[in-house]
């Protein structure tokens, strides 16, 4: 969680689903693209893959892991062949109501189309002490993988629920298309800091911007993905939280932003 809750959002089995039904694998690939207040727009690529109770997510720079029975999130830096294990939901979200983030998502009657797959449009908005959050996605309920990943995104966000970390419920489907902005409350601050420090958060936050955040689907296909698909791979060191080329427990991971919404673990980075 780069800000928190980040890790990171909203997420939200499907009916008649049961832990006992074998699923096939949803392999999501995706395009990101990113811009901070005035800084040129960043684009990537990123890759989701949910099967079950387990989602992996590859970006260009790390691996992110996450298996909802075990209630553990991995991360895992390729450059570095190492891997770090912490909870899922992190102890460090907000057990405080007061934090939660509820896009209350509604359907604009818009519809659209995606890879030729048919789409409805959602918008919502929240906020938290730290940010406030608007964003619209179009989501597919026929586009393959759907159901597989509405009961991912759906068991998920009931684990954050549990944990305060969020509130509300995402639409069913897959996001073949994303846009979100995140704003910082430029009044926020955080407890301990001298008077100096305050004013050079404020400063920090002010010249930020917000957050924007555009993502559509490239390509979907759903096949049965090996198990080793969501462990490390072998030869990888373990390492703790906060050991060379591994993020710290408060460093970037899906969903990072914090006030910033999840779809599954897809969220503005």
């Amino acid at each position: 969680m780069k800000h928190t809750l980040a890790m990171f959002a909203c997420l939200l089995t499907a009916a008649g689903f049961t832990s006992g039904i074998a699923r096939a694998g949803v392999v999501i690939d995706e395009q990101v693209t990113t811009t901070q207040g005035s800084t040129p727009a960043v684009t990537h690529n990123r890759q989701l893959m949910v099967q079950g109770h387990k989602e992996k997510m590859v970006s260009d720079r790390n691996v992110f892991v996450i298996d909802l029975d075990k209630g553990t999130m991995m991360l895992i830096d390729p450059n570095q062949k190492a891997y770090a294990e912490m909870p899922f939901p992190p102890h460090g979200m907000s057990s405080n109501p007061a934090q939660q983030l509820d896009l209350n998502f509604q359907k604009t009657g818009k519809s659209s189309k995606v890879l030729d797959y048919g789409c409805q449009e959602y918008s919502g908005a929240g906020k938290t002490p730290m940010a406030a959050v608007s964003t619209s996605g179009c989501f597919s309920t026929s586009a393959p993988g759907a159901a597989e990943f509405t009961e991912f995104t759906q068991a998920m966000g009931a684990k954050l629920k549990n944990a305060k970390a969020m509130a509300g419920k995402m639409p069913s489907g897959i996001p073949l298309t994303m846009d979100s902005t995140r704003t910082v409350n430029a009044g926020f601050t955080m407890p301990g800091l001298t008077p100096d420090q305050a004013v050079k958060l404020k400063e920090m936050i002010a010249k930020q911007g917000p957050q924007t955040t555009k993502t559509v689907v490239t390509k979907l296909e759903t096949r049965d993905l090996p198990a080793d698909t969501f462990s490390a791979p072998a030869g990888y060191e373990r390492r703790g939280m906060s050991g060379p080329g591994i993020p710290p427990a408060g460093g970037a991971g899906p969903g990072a932003n914090a006030g910033a919404p999840p779809s599954g673990a897809k969220a503005p980075e």
